[in-house]
């Protein structure tokens, strides 16, 4: 996977989402188009309507979907605040047809009759459970490799690889020779004879090479520490994605927690929509007051007041995870195929010590620290040699123009020649005084990142644990048993044989285990991807 906790070795070419998959998006979206769409919420007088048949270009579409890693397109169930492709682009109103005018005209009530008959039973609710999605959609995998394909700032840390092997090249190099040509002791004012002798005039050709880098060894130096830096941008690179990771992964279960709370209240405003519908008979018939009718509708404005925010939390996450994955206006709809249903606490955390000691090991940026200080000596070892001499060989070749000049033959001749600096005053003492803190600086780095790693996983750890006993507390087994009084107390209050008081109880019962039932596996869901996160690696059951 492209998001494995993993070292990045060199590359040389980023991650970067192919063009291809833009121009599919475009496809997608144009295919959706000749979709027949419709808009609002099915009644029972009325079914939806299929949708048109897709044309050749939405198969198409569909089929390069597949080949990109999403199978059948975007699921057509999910969420409301990105509606499914099959249903408008735009958010379908919140109920917008559950909520009506009663006979006396009072908005926020339902008419005396509703909008579909009363089922015989409130078992005839259960099935639109809370957090149970199409099998389609986005998977965690693939939200976070499209995460990870999206983010700019993967790319300006990729970069940085780059940047790091061109300086390690360049340390790598060897100094270019110099050459010299020269023309001396040419005449000024009248020729040289063997009468009126002068010169000889002569041609000076010589080759010029620097050696100290060789000698001293401030060539091998250099490429250690530019080797360093190369790794050090790897490891900043890998705890880059490591916290993208973290941020797909918390995002991926902040969208399933808001569908399932949104679809606990729904379910929570169509169970007092029948419950209304019941005591409206009743009190039709004279067998219960009229104060337990309006109090019902009490309820059901309440649970809408809920619905609504429910509904808007999830535009929001919706919006966040969005942002990440690189959506605009153009893009599909967002449908993820995760449950929250079958999250259970499978792993056992290891102690502290032992988590300690694994994420010292497999946390990239603690592998950035450490090498942080190896290529601080390093430097602080290239600083010292670059104080030592400057050493340059010379060999060159003189031809003498004797003959006309002097009367003599001319003549070849060459020498051999070694320039060097005398270090008196500059020694590189100021470079080599700055390498010494950088790596007294890196030590104290490393020592305040292991601080801060011994207090944020001794904070995971008890998240994760807390995070498990809180699942294991709202069990399905509780879940199923406060669905089961709810629906009891709600047949009997139809047939007459509880109050009302009951029934409200028992629904607050019901809503509130199942929120804490959501809430619950959420949160252990995010425990857990942090504490993946702050050890650096995934931990198997």
């Amino acid at each position: 996977m492209v998001w494995a906790f993993l070292g990045c070795g060199s590359r040389k070419e980023a991650p970067v989402a192919p063009h291809g998959l833009v121009a599919l998006l475009d496809r997608w979206e144009q295919a959706n188009s000749t979709l027949a769409v419709e808009t609002g919420q099915p009644t029972a007088e009325s079914k939806p309507t299929e949708p048109a048949q897709t044309t050749q270009d939405a198969q198409a579409a569909r089929a390069e979907w597949r080949d990109e890693g999403q199978e059948d397109g975007p699921a057509r169930g999910g969420t409301e605040a990105y509606p499914s492709s099959s249903e408008t682009s735009l958010p379908a109103p919140l109920l917008q047809d559950d909520i009506r005018l009663d006979e006396e005209g009072q908005g926020g009530t339902t008419d005396l009759e509703p909008r579909a008959p009363a089922p015989a039973s409130i078992l005839d609710l259960n099935d639109d459970v809370p957090f149970e999605r199409n099998a389609k959609g986005l998977t965690l995998d693939q939200t976070i490799n499209i995460v990870l394909l999206a983010d700019p700032e993967l790319r300006v840390g990729f970069e940085a690889i780059n940047q790091a092997n061109a300086e390690a090249l360049t340390a790598f190099l060897a100094p270019n020779p110099t050459i010299n040509v020269n023309q001396s002791l040419l005449p000024l004012v009248r020729p040289f004879t063997e009468d009126r002798q002068g010169g000889p005039p002569q041609l000076d050709v010589g080759v010029e090479y620097p050696i100290d880098w060789f000698v001293f060894g401030k060539r091998a130096a250099a490429l250690q520490a530019a080797t360093l830096n190369t790794q050090i941008s790897e490891a900043e690179y890998a705890d880059l994605v490591r916290r993208r990771v973290l941020d797909a992964t918390i995002l991926y279960y902040d969208v399933l927690e808001a569908e399932a709370l949104r679809d606990l209240a729904r379910q929570d405003v169509r169970h007092f929509q029948t419950v209304e519908t019941i005591t409206r008979r009743a009190v039709q018939a004279g067998g219960r007051p009229r104060v337990e009718l309006d109090r019902v509708r009490l309820e059901r404005l309440r649970s809408e007041q809920t619905l609504r925010e429910a509904q808007r939390q999830l535009v929001a996450s919706l919006a966040a995870l969005g942002e990440r994955l690189g959506a605009t206006q153009d893009t599909p709809p967002l449908q993820l195929a995760g449950t929250l249903e079958t999250i259970e606490p499978i792993l056992t955390p290891p102690s502290v010590r032992e988590g300690f000691e694994l994420a010292f090991r497999m946390r990239p940026d603690l592998e950035a620290a450490r090498l942080k200080i190896t290529q601080a000596d390093a430097e602080l070892l290239a600083e010292t040699r670059n104080a030592l001499p400057e050493l340059v060989t010379r060999f060159g070749y003189t031809r003498q123009f004797q003959r006309r000049a002097i009367g003599f033959p001319d003549a070849d001749s060459w020498g051999v020649g070694l320039d060097f600096t005398v270090p008196l005053f500059n020694r590189n003492q100021g470079q080599r005084a700055r390498a010494a803190s950088v790596v007294v600086q890196s030590q104290a780095e490393l020592r305040a990142a292991l601080v801060g790693l011994y207090a944020e996983l001794v904070e995971a750890d008890q998240a994760l644990r807390t995070a498990a006993e809180n699942v294991r507390a709202v069990a399905q087994d509780q879940l199923e048993l406060a669905t089961r009084v709810r629906d009891t107390l709600t047949q009997a209050y139809q047939e007459g044989g509880r109050p009302l008081l009951d029934v409200v109880d028992a629904q607050r019962d019901f809503r509130e285990t199942t929120r804490l039932f959501i809430e619950s596996r959420a949160d252990y869901a995010r425990a857990l991807a942090r504490y993946n996160a702050t050890l650096g690696t995934r931990l198997s059951p």
